[in-house]
């Protein structure tokens, strides 16, 4: 499995390739693009340039599920998709049917690959067929999909060549994301306190007081209020994995043959994306020291008292 990871400055891709990166993304002014962290449009094709340099891949998030609404955009989306493809841009990432129909077939395929963002869900081995009719070359699984439930579509894309990607469970810029969610943006609501970095998905229940539990009436169970506390306000905040995402699930992805693990809060400052990119490095190594000395029942059961221990670098 390697790692994949955003950026949204030029500064930080040789610090994130020392920390374990095998692979950039980003996202750029002027494109369509899920979420939020931009890169400078005039940094795109140095960055291009540095990526390749450091012998590593970068790909391009237009995973806007909506499509333009004229044809003066599109065209426009259309001529600087193809003018970055011969900049030597490697991938794509899409959401859009239009678009992945425009550079799959319709008209003049691209050099560069192209990937399914997990906005557009695939959450079955048919969906992952409709899209498979497309060319891409990588599926990226939706966070809110267990490994049970993806068996049959990690099957398919085996048998198909279809590279599969999933997004790390602890340092996942959102636990319940849909590419229909508009709740990032704060035109959409009015709500002005106990709001993180100005998004409605990143309440802050400590300052906002949302979690004001003081006593636990249960008789010999008052020691676990502290972690029923922690429990609440990580869901309050989005901080924790969602319920179907943890150490097992992940444990679960890497054994069933999964080729990706993606960190993508794009908008996190240069020294945390390198702390969680190393955060992602170590638990990969330790997921494959495990697998390769312990029977896989062992295996996974070590991974998940170790992961149950560690505090993900602090994050």
């Amino acid at each position: 499995m390697k790692i994949v990871s955003c950026f949204s400055d030029l500064k930080e891709l040789e610090p994130l390739a020392g920390a374990g990166a095998d692979e950039f993304y980003t996202a750029v002014e002027g494109l369509p693009a899920f979420s939020v962290g931009f890169l400078p449009g005039r940094d795109l094709a140095p960055a291009i340039k540095q990526a390749h340099a450091l012998g590593k891949k970068i790909a391009l998030a237009v995973n806007a599920i909506h499509a333009a609404a004229t044809d003066k955009r599109l065209a426009a989306i259309e001529k600087r998709i193809r003018s970055l493809d011969k900049l030597g841009m490697d991938a794509f990432i899409i959401s859009n049917p239009y678009l992945l129909g425009l550079f799959s077939g319709r008209g003049k395929r691209l050099r560069a690959e192209l990937h399914l963002s997990s906005v557009q869900p695939v959450f079955n081995s048919l969906s992952a067929a409709f899209f498979s009719r497309f060319g891409v070359s990588r599926l990226i699984l939706p966070n809110q999909l267990s490994p049970v439930e993806a068996l049959k579509t990690l099957a398919f894309c085996r048998e198909r060549g279809i590279e599969t990607e999933i997004f790390d469970y602890r340092f996942f810029g959102c636990a319940y994301i849909n590419g229909r969610c508009q709740l990032h943006k704060p035109g959409h609501y009015n709500l002005k306190s106990a709001i993180l970095g100005g998004n409605l998905c990143r309440i802050n229940a400590k300052a906002g007081g949302l979690v004001k539990l003081r006593t636990l009436d249960l008789p010999g169970r008052a020691k676990e209020l502290p972690a029923l506390v922690k429990r609440l306000e990580d869901r309050f905040t989005c901080g924790g994995a969602p319920r179907l995402s943890n150490a097992a699930a992940f444990f679960d992805f890497f054994a069933s043959g999964a080729h990706y693990l993606k960190y993508g809060t794009r908008h996190d400052a240069p020294e945390v994306k390198v702390k969680k990119v190393g955060e992602l490095r170590a638990m990969l190594g330790l997921a494959e020291r495990l697998s390769a000395s312990l029977p896989p029942a062992e295996a996974r059961r070590d991974f998940i008292r170790e992961l149950s221990r560690w505090n993900g670098g602090g994050f």
